[in-house]
């Protein structure tokens, strides 16, 4: 089920790049996330996916609990997973407007990746620190 929605996430996205950018949209249906809120909950999408194609994810067998979890995040992330492939289907139709979305979602995900390496490497140099400062045992 988890890769048939990315496979749809990634299937829309692809059409949108290869729409009409001239289409104008049409008014936007009740429910449908703003850009910036679909940029936001793709970017979550792609870290989920991303987590669920891990290798040790996929040695040790988690890819039930890496579904489970994929569902989880829609049950308490204050959107429907219907919801969100409804407002996909909605911003495909304008190619500039997918563009900006998917590259917002870009944006967050570089950000959150930089933020990861920065707290990485703060725990590396504290690591390197407490291993230097205990006396050497013999």
């Amino acid at each position: 089920m988890i890769r048939i929605f990315a496979a749809v996430c990634l299937l829309l996205i692809i059409m949108a790049s290869c729409g009409n950018k001239k289409k104008e949209l049409t008014p936007k249906p009740e429910g449908v996330l703003s850009k910036d809120s679909l940029a936001f909950y793709l970017s979550e999408v792609h870290i989920i996916d991303a987590a669920m194609r891990h290798r040790e994810v996929r040695k040790k067998s988690l890819q039930k609990q890496a579904r489970e979890g994929f569902q989880h995040y829609f049950d308490t992330a204050g959107v429907s997973q219907d919801r969100f492939v409804k407002s996909l289907d909605y911003w495909k139709d304008n190619y500039s407007e997918m563009e900006e979305i998917y590259d917002l979602s870009m944006e967050i995900l570089s950000t959150k990746l930089a933020k990861l390496k920065e707290v990485e490497s703060n725990d590396s140099i504290r690591n390197d620190t407490l291993n230097n400062a205990q006396p050497k045992q013999r």
